[in-house]
């Protein structure tokens, strides 16, 4: 991890452990617990954690994955019990819930349950069972350098149709809906198409633009990333991400392109370890006291669902266009959703052959 200026929230100037009892500490011998997740890079505010692990006899310990992709291969390698809370996207939650990756998890043991906005809790449940909570929601765009680029972008088209002069300095983004969807938006498709023509053309597109690339993978969000040392000119980012990117660098800029762009929200899931059953109803829990959710939402730049949490939020964080897209944004999104078996299978191969 690295260090990252905090955005002040309201009344939230003091060390995380502060904000609620403190527990009295492991008596001696007690064993701690080690409560493994498995989560996007620096996805937690560290101190949130730190306050977690100074009122539980317990260890947090993060696994980290870096596209959908490398998250299922993660799960299928190790085993869903190796797990005990996994961030799941809106798309993947039924599926790893067929798989029997999840257990459901128990609303009795969630007394903050009742801070989550119901609107972003539709997807997370299924037949009566709670599969996950819903942890951030946004959008994906354009970061770039503004002293690098000679026009601020504006369409999709300045991404995957790149002026010359930005040969082998994008950043791209190895999931594979994910891209192959925007190369749709960009020409004027859904990003959920079924049309073998109009993947055809994503993929022509792809192609065409891969020698530009100089990376798909995610672009790393730290002090060493690419866009902040300027070997990267222009990147696919998480809306959150920007910010976080704009910290060590002020010359990097957002753009919502005009086409609109892919919705998306995160869950926290539980995974098959019922031995840790309590503990990771705790941890979660936790996470969602409005004070806790407050912060982490703070530190990471992205929208929180916890409307207590928004209720103490400084009010920079609530206007911030960049964390909460503008409804002309929205409207113009898409929510990634499932599509047959035949059409994943080719968007999968089109991106095995992009990478190769």
């Amino acid at each position: 991890m690295w260090n990252r200026r905090r955005m002040l929230m309201g009344g939230l100037g003091l060390l995380a452990a502060t904000l609620l009892p403190a527990r009295s500490g492991c008596a001696e011998g007690e064993k701690k617990t080690e409560l493994v997740i498995l989560t996007w890079s620096d996805y937690l505010d560290p101190d949130v954690v730190k306050a977690f692990e100074a009122r539980h006899p317990v260890t947090v310990r993060q696994v980290f994955f870096d596209s959908d992709q490398a998250r299922d291969q993660q799960v299928m390698r190790k085993g869903s019990d190796a797990f005990d809370i996994m961030v799941v996207n809106a798309i993947n939650l039924a599926s790893y819930a067929h798989q029997n990756w999840l257990t459901p998890l128990d609303k009795g043991r969630l007394a903050n349950f009742a801070q989550l906005d119901p609107l972003w809790l539709a997807e997370a449940e299924s037949q009566g069972k709670l599969l996950g909570l819903p942890y951030f929601w946004g959008d994906i765009g354009l970061a770039y350098r503004e002293d690098l680029m000679p026009a601020a972008p504006t369409s999709w088209m300045d991404f995957f149709r790149p002026a010359e002069p930005l040969r082998g300095h994008l950043g791209a983004i190895a999931t594979n809906r994910e891209l192959v969807g925007l190369a749709l938006k960009a020409l004027g498709h859904s990003v959920n198409t079924e049309d073998p023509a109009h993947l055809a053309e994503a993929e022509t597109l792809l192609m065409q633009q891969k020698p530009y690339v100089t990376s798909y993978p995610y672009i790393d969000i730290s002090q060493e990333s690419p866009l902040v040392t300027g070997a990267v000119k222009l990147a696919i980012v998480y809306n959150g991400d920007a910010l976080k990117l704009r910290e060590f660098d002020p010359r990097i800029r957002y753009v919502n392109p005009g086409e609109g762009s892919i919705k998306w929200v995160d869950f926290l899931a539980m995974g098959t370890n019922t031995a840790r059953r309590e503990v990771t109803h705790a941890f979660l829990d936790f996470l969602n006291d409005p004070a806790m959710a407050s912060r982490n939402a703070g530190f990471l730049h992205f929208a929180t669902p916890n409307r207590g949490a928004l209720a103490m939020a400084d009010p920079g964080y609530l206007a911030d266009p960049v964390i909460f897209p503008p409804e002309e944004v929205l409207r113009k999104s898409e929510t990634i959703r499932p599509v047959a078996p035949r059409t994943q299978r080719k968007i999968n191969e089109i991106m095995a052959r992009l990478q190769r």
